[in-house]
């Protein structure tokens, strides 16, 4: 246990983790690489975590420091380069408040902040170990308490950078914050305590260098009372300091005011810090029995010299004793600031995972992947469904077959109605329209739900921003309305209820076409009984061989048909295989290998080099390209042939026609005219399904933006609530006619000139 007047921050503790066998889970899992060849990385980072893992308070070295950095290297430099910023789960324990509280999150940023809280935390405990009883370790002191603010300041500066990530509460501002200025408050505390033990050294610095030591404290207790994970003992220890200090600055201007023979103002400082005192007395529950030692022998030298001031004043000098508001005002003489150490840019002692595919690689390769399947979907299966429906409507429009069926099968079903009411009632009849239906119309209101909830996420800033916009007046609170600041997200929203709005209509449409052929579907689903029933059999008569001819020759256009309809499938099935061993990663690599470093530091959402690759990549679809094209001709020239053959019928039989041949053909046609709907709606419903699926995927996605920009804004609120609530820090106050306490107009030798500032040794 350090015994000292002032505080440290205690260590965090880290869960248990094998960090190289989850890295090695998730090389097998994502990577195209087996684990094994990196055993030796994984072991390493392995026993590095586990040795920041066991780090305790007090029993720490600069050996502690140089593990810690070379571990936030190691996650800079290699971990978040090489994998995703999810690819494992860290859980970390606060030991600032009495409770432990345990965060976890998927991210190696985490990871980051709380190995560099870490080092806040022992540069925080080195800085209590150096001796308070050398200038040596007085120096040493500042030091390491100004590193340890400057880890503080760092955590704040990379939680704003990523403002998309949740992070756990103790890593808010306010906590952060706090610590940061505490860690200032104890270096400035240095300087002042390193200051009386010079003896050269003016009371008009002391007070000075008092005043800031005092206007830390007051800042570090504004924050950390806004913080759930500063204790009470902590706070009560800062306010203690806070007045202490306020105390000892009048303290020394009163030695000052003596000095001048300013004997009414010395009494007004001493009053005054015999106010502050007592102040400091009301928060000294729970606070260090040394800090109250010290406070206890202010307060015994104020109160004496003050009795003594007075009664001298009284009864000699009788010098007016001017008010607190009518004393000239000290700017304090702060000596501190956070220092950013340049280990944070040390250099990698060895390289990890040297062979490894970055993660951008096989990112890109599964963006491309994902890209390649659109390609493919839109290239080819969606134009060749679109060509096989326009065939069967072109068919199904001209009556065909049913025309030459009711003729040649006058009494038996067609065998093409038969087929058609088995592939229907494979897919599953009704019963699968009528599910699709009702999933669809579940997705719309889920999907409406969830632009309701991204909405209402805009209209809380919104209400939030008005609210604290008339609190604290539109002149002060200066930024962005939510109008403005969500400007991108409103747009989305609305597209979203457009989308919706057009996806409605769309479910409308499809759902009548579905109501007007169930009767027909009936029947289909009804079996060969329900098709005898409803196709009416019609008059046999013999034909002319001549219209047999045609007739012969029209139904072997139309077996062409079906031909081309099994090529087609049969080229869908190969183009599959094709694309999915048709692997662009292997190009990938190749560009990685020729230029690592450029790919190493490229940002996820950066790919445009690797686009030219892409366009060669799909360049090898062109033959199948050509083969569709050919496929449309083929297409073409078949419809061309069939409408011949067709108005060649139309011409040598319909006038023979009679009434039962009609009623059997229009039968005929009406169950055609029901298949070719059946599949087309199947394939709407399906479309429409994707549709809701792929928007509740993007839509979530939006809803995470909303609920980012909520968080960031909220921040935004509380920490523009704490500056315009918060008086100026030490550099910032009484700007307008400052009055500097009395010293000579030239550095006088020997004596501390506060414009140099103070230097060690």
């Amino acid at each position: 246990m350090i015994e000292n007047n002032l505080l440290y921050i205690p260590l965090k503790q880290a869960s248990p983790i094998n960090l190289g066998e989850k890295l090695g889970q998730v090389i097998d899992d994502k990577y195209f690489q087996p684990s094994n060849l990196f055993s030796k990385d994984l072991i390493d980072l392995t026993n590095i975590r586990n040795e920041i893992a066991k780090l305790k308070n007090i029993e720490i070295s600069n050996k502690e420091i140089d593990l810690l950095y070379n571990y936030l290297t190691i996650l800079s430099d290699f971990l978040e380069k090489k994998f995703p910023d999810d690819a494992i789960e860290f859980g970390w324990s606060d030991l600032l408040t009495h409770q432990l509280s345990t965060h976890k999150l998927r991210s190696f940023k985490f990871e980051k902040l709380n190995n560099i809280f870490q080092l806040g935390a022992i540069y925080s405990q080195l800085a209590l170990k150096e001796s308070r009883h050398t200038d040596e370790g007085l120096k040493k002191s500042c030091n390491l308490f100004q590193l340890s603010s400057g880890c503080f300041q760092y955590i704040s500066n990379l939680v704003d950078k990523y403002n998309t990530i949740h992070f756990s509460s103790d890593f808010r501002n306010e906590t952060v914050l706090s610590l940061m200025n505490l860690m200032l408050a104890q270096a400035q505390e240095t300087i002042w305590q390193k200051a009386l033990n010079n003896t050269t050294i003016k009371d008009s610095v002391i007070a000075r260098l008092s005043l800031s030591v005092s206007e830390y404290y007051s800042k570090t207790v504004e924050f950390g009372k806004l913080s759930d994970f500063i204790k009470l003992e902590w706070l009560n220890h800062m306010d203690v300091k806070k007045f202490h200090f306020l105390a000892a600055s009048h303290f020394r201007l009163s030695n000052v005011a003596l000095d001048s023979a300013e004997y009414g103002v010395q009494v007004a400082h001493l009053r005054l810090a015999s106010k502050f005192v007592d102040l400091a007395f009301k928060h000294k529950k729970y606070v260090s029995q040394f800090v109250i030692e010290d406070l206890n022998g202010l307060s015994e030298v104020v109160k004496t010299k003050l009795r003594t001031a007075e009664k001298d004043n009284d009864l000699i000098y009788l010098k007016i004793v001017p008010n607190e508001v009518d004393l000239k005002k000290i700017e304090g003489a702060s000596m501190v600031k956070p220092i950013y150490s340049d280990k944070f840019n040390n250099e990698p002692s060895k390289e990890y995972f040297k062979e490894l595919i970055p993660y951008v690689i096989v990112n890109v390769a599964q963006a491309m992947r994902e890209r390649q399947d659109d390609f493919i979907n839109s290239r080819f299966h969606e134009p060749i469904i679109s060509l096989n429906n326009m065939l069967n409507q072109f068919v199904t429009e001209r009556g065909l077959p049913a025309s030459i069926d009711s003729i040649q099968q006058p009494e038996n079903i067609p065998e093409s109605i038969i087929n058609h009411s088995k592939e229907i009632l494979n897919l599953g009849g009704i019963e699968l329209i009528e599910k699709i239906i009702l999933e669809n119309q579940n997705l719309s209101i889920e999907c409406n739900n969830l632009v309701e909830e991204c909405n209402k996420r805009i209209q809380l800033d919104s209400n939030e921003d008005d609210m604290l916009r008339k609190r604290q007046g539109t002149a002060r609170w200066n930024r962005p309305s939510t109008a403005e600041a969500a400007k991108e997200l409103i747009f989305k929203i609305e597209k979203m209820y457009e989308y919706l709005d057009q996806a409605k209509s769309g479910d409308s449409i499809i759902n009548q076409k579905f109501y007007n052929i169930k009767s027909a579907l009936e029947v289909y689903v009804g079996g060969q009984k329900s098709l005898n029933s409803y196709i009416p059999n019609s008059t046999y008569s013999s034909l002319d061989p001549e219209v047999l001819k045609k007739i012969n020759y029209l139904r072997d256009l139309l077996s062409q048909i079906t031909t081309l309809e099994e090529e087609r499938k049969t080229f869908l099935n190969s183009l599959e295989i094709k694309s999915r061993d048709n692997n662009i990663l292997p190009k990938l690599i190749e560009k990685y290998k020729a230029n690592p470093k450029e790919i190493n530091d490229l940002d996820a959402n950066n790919i445009s080099i690797f686009e030219e690759i892409y366009v060669n990549h799909l360049k090898s679809f062109n033959i199948d390209i050509d083969y569709l094209n050919k496929s449309k001709e083929t297409q073409i020239e078949l419809e061309n042939n069939i409408n011949l053959a067709n108005n060649e019928f139309i011409k040598s039989y319909q006038a023979t026609k009679d009434s039962t041949t009609i009623e059997r053909e229009n039968s005929l046609q009406t169950l055609e005219i029901a298949y070719n709907q059946y599949l087309e709606i199947i394939s709407n419903l399906n479309e429409g399904s994707k549709f809701y699926h792929d928007f509740l995927t993007k839509g979530n996605n939006v809803l995470k933006d909303c609920e980012d920009y909520l968080y960031k804004r909220r921040l935004e609120s509380r920490d523009l609530e704490i500056s315009l609530n918060t008086p100026p820090t030490p550099s910032q106050s009484n700007e307008a006619g400052k009055i500097v306490s009395p010293k000579s107009s030239k550095p006088i030798g020997g004596v501390w000139n506060p414009d140099a500032g103070i230097k060690f040794g």
